[in-house]
Formats: structure tokens, sequence, C-alpha cells
């Protein structure tokens, strides 16, 4: 016995010189990086370990996973939660130094790509095979966010709950849609016909006065600025800062930005907060006061608007339907994104001792389905997101499914970087013209980019 399970290791070092299988020669920890609690690593004992988890078959499946991982690779690995200041603090000085403090670390894009574009990431086209699926996009368990000259940095999770995380859709009152007579937006968007002009005509048919005191009461539109932005110019086929060079400054954005301020301008949107504006705008859906709004499934469970537990009853007498954001005219519905790239990204930082085994590790871990990915994303694994503002079986699945098909078509911009550096309370009251805010803070957007992509 002892002879047949020497000569199975023996195999499995072999294979690791190949590229095929890595496996460590001696026993090796592995450590993982991030700000939160992440579950199972080689410290627990129990699935119970998880105070999330329920015992169901895909609490044990992951939790087994790991006693796999470990004899598969000869290795042990944990997550150290470092805080968001300390994971910033441990890249920026570990890795420089020469000796990364973990072997994986979790990041955000704003701060993740200057990271690794500054040197302090394994590409790895350096380290696979170069007919790995990960490298062609194809891989169903990892894939990697596109940067300049492509290197192979930022690995992102496949599943379906990271697909529909972060997506702000454009969502609209029914009750209001159907009491004005209007034809359902998600019809005209079947045929093509839902278009900026066709959105303005809905929130000119919507904007109301309704106890006649000479003060608007229901506006067409109204979200929180820092959260639209981007769709909007996604919805005209565009971006601001997806790229080392600015595109604010680009025709299309120009567009954009006009097409906002004259909603605000002519009174079709809600007026521009002075103060406390996302938290007066992202709840203007809820007391009526807007007939369309761009929110999120997580800001709309912090009133049980999106019941998290799926147990909990709305709190809301009407229904919020998800649906396309109307197209510009320099849009084209098959091929805008409609997702801002954001969540968790992971890469191996640079001068880590055999990256190609960190990173079989690593997929190993997020595979714990073992390729089966009716697993991974059963609707039991996404109950949070299944969940609904209406008792409406079409209408949850129509939200949740609306959800996926936004995630499909991502696209990074770098706004958030330089956002708040930029008057949007003169734009949109007025004080500039799109062309004259263009011009005013394009140099704060190459800037900006300069300090992510230098």
């Amino acid at each position: 016995m002892k002879r047949i399970v020497a000569t199975v290791l023996t195999l499995a070092m072999l294979l690791g010189m190949l590229g095929t299988v890595a496996f460590a020669d001696e026993p090796r920890h592995i450590t993982i990086g991030l700000w939160w609690d992440l579950y199972y690593d080689s410290n627990d004992t129990d699935w119970s370990d998880n105070p999330a988890a329920t015992g169901k078959e895909t609490d044990i499946m992951r939790f087994e996973n790991v006693k796999e991982i470990e004899e598969k690779y000869n290795v042990t690995f944990e997550f150290v939660n470092l805080t968001f200041a300390g994971t910033q603090d441990s890249i920026n000085n570990s890795i420089l130094a020469g000796d990364p403090d973990c072997d994986v670390y979790m990041v955000e894009l704003g701060w993740g790509v200057p990271a690794v574009m500054n040197g302090l990431a394994v590409d790895l086209r350096t380290v696979l095979d170069p007919d790995d699926p990960l490298l062609k996009h194809e891989d169903t368990v990892l894939n990697y966010t596109s940067l300049p000259g492509d290197p192979v940095y930022l690995l992102t999770v496949n599943a379906a709950e990271d697909q529909v995380a972060a997506t702000m859709p454009l969502a609209f009152n029914l009750q209001m849609i159907e009491e004005a007579n209007l034809e359902d937006p998600r019809e005209l968007a079947a045929r093509g016909e839902w278009t900026w002009d066709k959105f303005r005509e809905y929130c000119a048919a919507l904007t109301k006065d309704t106890d006649g005191d000479g003060v608007t009461d229901v506006y067409g539109y109204g979200a929180w600025h820092g959260d639209f932005l981007p769709y909007w110019c996604f919805s005209n086929g565009t971006n601001i800062a997806s790229s080392p060079t600015e595109n604010f400054s680009s025709p299309e954005v120009g567009e954009t930005l006009k097409f906002l301020q004259d909603l605000y301008l002519d009174g079709l949107a809600y007026p521009f907060p002075e103060e406390n504006g996302w938290d007066v705008c992202r709840w203007l859906y809820r007391d009526k006061k807007v007939a369309f709004t761009t929110t999120a499934a997580w800001i709309m469970a912090n009133y049980d608007d999106y019941n998290w537990d799926g147990q909990a009853e709305s709190t809301l007498d009407f229904d919020m339907v998800f649906v396309d954001y109307p197209t510009g005219p320099s849009g084209d519905p098959e091929t805008n994104a409609t997702k801002v790239a954001a969540g968790s990204y992971w890469f191996i930082p640079s001068s880590t001792k055999d990256p190609k085994l960190v990173y079989d590790v690593f997929r190993a871990y997020q595979n714990w389905y073992h390729d089966d990915v009716s697993l991974r994303d059963d609707p039991e694994e996404l109950e949070w997101w299944y969940t609904t503002t209406s008792d409406k079986l079409d209408l949850q699945d129509w939200n949740f499914e609306h959800m996926m098909k936004m995630g499909e078509k991502q696209d990074v911009d770098f706004l958030n970087v330089f956002y708040n550096d930029i008057d949007w309370t003169g734009f949109y009251t007025g004080a500039y013209t799109p062309a004259q805010l263009q011009e005013q803070y394009k140099q704060v957007a190459q800037d900006a980019l300069d300090n992510i992509f230098k």
C-alpha cells in the first residue's frame, strides 16, 4: 500500500513539473488576504463553523472541498481578514519589499488596477499553459479583467451570484405606468422602440402636480446621480474612463450629459438635492415621488422592498419592475455594456513562490461544485437574489433574469475615482453646458487615469 501511495505522489509531482497539476514538494501553507470573513479554509473543523451555513448539501460540499484540496496539492490554506485599509497597506508595503504577506489578495478595481499595472502582480500568461481556458475567457470557474496589453492579473469568479451582484438596473413603478395608460416599457424594449426620446415622452407623461397647488409632486425620473451616470453612458454605447485615455470629452458622452441635464432643467427629473443626495434620491421610489429610478437589489433590501430572506412581505403596495435602459442615439442594445464591472477581484502578488500552485489551489477552492454549475447557480444558492418586490412569480423571475442579463455585458469604468471632483450640482442646475463641463474636467479625468495606468 505504501508503495502505491508513493507512486501516486511521485506521479503527481512529475505532472506538476509538466504544468498539468501543481503539487507542493513540501507541505505549503497558502494565505489569502481580504477584508471580511470567508469560509471554508483549513482552520475549519465542521461545516457549522460558517455561521451562515444550514447544513444543506452545498454547505457540506464546500466544507469537504477543503480536505480534497489539501490532499491533492499537499497544502493548507487560510483566509486572513486584513480589514479594508489593512489589505491596501499590505499590498503597498509587503509586495514592494519583495516578501508578500499573502499569496492571493482580494482588491477593488479602483486601487487594484494601479497595483497590478505597477508590477505588483504575477501575469498569469507567464505561468499557465497557452491553451488554458482562462486565457481564452472560456473557463467556467474563473475569468479575468481585460487591461491594456491584455495581461492576466485580476481574476474574477464565474457564478450567477457574481453576475447579478452590483447590477444597477433602471426600474419603474408598474402601477404608475398602468394608471397613465402607457405601454409597458418591457414591450417597447422587446420591439427595439425603447429609446431616449421615448423615455423622455414617458417622463413628461408621468410628471404631475397631483394636488393642483402648482408644485410637481411626482417626477418621471429620480435617482442618485452617483449611481446612474455610467449606465446612461453605456446606453449610448460609450463610457467615461475605461482605458488609459479619458473619454469624458467625447461626443457620445456629451450627448449623454445633454440628455440628462435636459431632464433636470425641464423639470422631468427630481430636483438635484443640495445635500445628503444619496440618502434622498435612493428612496424616492418608496414615497411614489418618481416613476423611474436607478436602483439595486441591495439598495431596496434596506427596507425589505427586495426581501433578502425570502420570507417577509414587501413593505411596498406597488411593484418595481427592472427594465433595460433606453437606447441613446449612439447606442446599440445588442452591444452596449449594461453593468459597471464591480465586486471582488483577486491577484497573485509578484515574488510569490510557485504561483502556478497558488493559482491551482485558488481555482480549486472556487470550484467546490466540481464543474457542476447547476449546483453553483441553483436558486437555493441564490435565495437572496431571487426575492423581489412582489409575490408575483413572473415578476420575481423577470427581475432576477434581468440582473443576470445585465451581468453578461460588463465594462470597466473608473469614473468613481474622480467623480467627486466634478461640480455636478452646478451642471444639473445649469451653471455649465455639457461642452463646458467636458472642457472644464477632461484633464481631471485624464490625471486620474494616469494615476491608475502609469
